[in-house]
């Protein structure tokens, strides 16, 4: 088969994240303007690095794109249709979990949005999508909460943590 005769492999799906990794560099590094200079500076350098990564992946694509070898189409950029239910399922369950996270807390939260993440995923028997979502969540509430103190939404566990002790 020439190369003329071989289909073009479909790349547009693929530029999405450089594009808005390209585009959350820019506005890191002109949203920390006013904050001290060592922080611009990381800030500068680190964006600027991925900014370098991000170029030197658009101008590989570019280049394959003048041979003739990729086209801007998205491919399997939704994935196959048999899927297409699981996966807005669990699209509905991330903005649910933004929605009661300000409520549930983030340790309660995690845990639902583990448990049913694994059970929409076909996770069985329940009780190990349930044990292995309760240890997920309490390891994040002992690493980010407990350890690190992280400022993260509190809920009515925490709240109960923090009374007993």
């Amino acid at each position: 088969m020439s190369e003329k005769d071989r289909p073009k492999k479909p790349v547009g799906a693929d530029l999405i994240l450089p594009a808005c990794a390209a585009a959350y560099a820019l506005y890191y590094v002109w949203s920390v303007h006013e904050f001290p200079l060592e922080a611009q500076l990381s800030g500068a350098i680190l964006a600027g690095m991925l900014l370098l990564l991000v170029a030197i992946y658009f101008v590989r694509v570019a280049l394959g794109f003048l041979a003739g070898r990729y086209s801007l189409g998205l491919g399997d950029f939704v994935g196959p249709p048999a899927s297409l239910i699981g996966r807005g399922i669990f699209f509905l369950l991330m903005l649910g979990t933004l929605a009661v996270v300000p409520w549930l807390g983030f340790t309660l939260t995690t845990f639902a949005f583990l448990s049913v993440s694994f059970l929409v995923l076909g996770v069985r028997p329940v009780s190990r999508a349930l044990a292995v979502a309760g240890t997920g969540a309490l390891t994040g509430w002992l690493f980010f909460i407990v350890l690190l103190d992280t400022n993260f939404p509190e809920g009515p566990f925490e709240r109960l943590v923090q009374a007993v002790f």
